[in-house]
């Protein structure tokens, strides 16, 4: 027996995923939140099995799961129909690229091989206990991942260029670090406890920005925000984040308090992830991964992320200098 009700169908594609989470995944989830039947959705972008978009659905109360796979084959295969894909990863290629990623996350491929081009498959949903914990904390994060990629497809659709998501993950960084810890002296303190940025990748490591100046004046304004009395009520999509991540913190810090929250395993695996030290780092680890997966969902490529955390994390020391 399954441990969640989820849904859980893996897209692949060798195409653009935005056109298709825009033009299929979304006209899906809503069909099928509007009509009552899915309770809930989140995507991710992953590497295992060739390029693919990890669509996760929730059936509504009642509603048998073989009905949502039916409404998502309709919808996908009619997509991969109308809009097939070139096939430019080979099976040597994809065994090179997944044996590096696999060795860099340390985690075991679930496909031994490249999977069919234009296809879906369906994959067990299994939750992620070890990073997530168990019972009202992992139900939590799952809700934010379900807010996390509204927000995240409210950009694709209103086809936020390659820097205006650049410049939207790196205000979602802050907002996640500065929600957990206000005082940017402490945050300072964390942020340097992570890895270092010379940690073996399988990608070159982008060089520090330039652009400190600004990014001490992003800084400046979300620490403000997350601190507004009014951004409860801010229809913006960084206002949105940083209801869901205050939201999220909270249950969080409930959870550990009540002693049923355990720290993660470990953070986000690259360079400028926060390493869980004990309890009093849990909940930033936490909220620090699922920073990381809203860059995932709004295709920020991992060297252009690690870049964004540099400047995120020099800003924040600039103004633990100033405080």
């Amino acid at each position: 027996m399954e441990e969640t009700n989820w849904v859980s169908a893996h897209a692949f594609y060798q195409g653009d995923q935005d056109h298709l989470l825009v033009e299929a995944v979304d006209p899906l989830v809503t069909e099928l939140m509007s009509g009552g039947r899915a309770a809930g959705w989140f995507y991710l972008r992953y590497w295992d099995g060739g390029p693919h978009v990890r669509l996760r659905l929730l059936p509504a109360d009642g509603v048998d799961p073989d009905e949502i796979r039916e409404a998502t084959d309709k919808q996908l295969d009619g997509y991969f129909r109308d809009h097939p894909s070139d096939p430019v990863m080979t099976a040597d290629s994809y065994a090179e690229t997944a044996a590096m990623l696999a060795a860099w996350e340390q985690v075991a491929p679930g496909f031994t091989s490249l999977q069919p081009n234009d296809s879906v498959a369906y994959v067990p949903y299994r939750r992620e206990h070890h990073r997530y914990g168990h019972g009202a904390a992992i139900e939590a994060v799952e809700r934010h991942f379900v807010q996390s990629s509204a927000l995240a497809m409210r950009l694709l659709r209103q086809g936020a260029s390659a820097q205006a998501r650049s410049t939207a993950a790196f205000a979602m960084i802050l907002i996640a670090w500065l929600t957990c810890e206000t005082d940017p002296v402490r945050l300072r303190d964390l942020i340097e406890s992570g890895p270092g940025y010379d940690r073996a990748a399988p990608f070159d490591l982008p060089q520090p920005s330039a652009q400190l100046g600004t990014a001490v004046s992003v800084a400046q304004r979300m620490r403000a925000l997350v601190a507004a009395n009014d951004r409860h009520s801010d229809p913006g999509t960084l206002a949105g984040w940083a209801r869901s991540v205050a939201a999220l913190r909270d249950v969080l810090n409930e959870q550990l308090d009540r002693g049923a929250l355990a720290p993660p395993a470990a953070g986000w695996e690259g360079p400028g992830g926060i390493v869980t030290a004990g309890p009093a780092t849990s909940v930033l680890t936490i909220i620090d991964i699922c920073a990381h997966l809203v860059c995932n969902r709004l295709a920020v490529t991992l060297p252009a992320e690690i870049s964004l955390r540099q400047l995120a994390g020099a800003a924040v020391s600039t103004l633990a200098e100033g405080d």
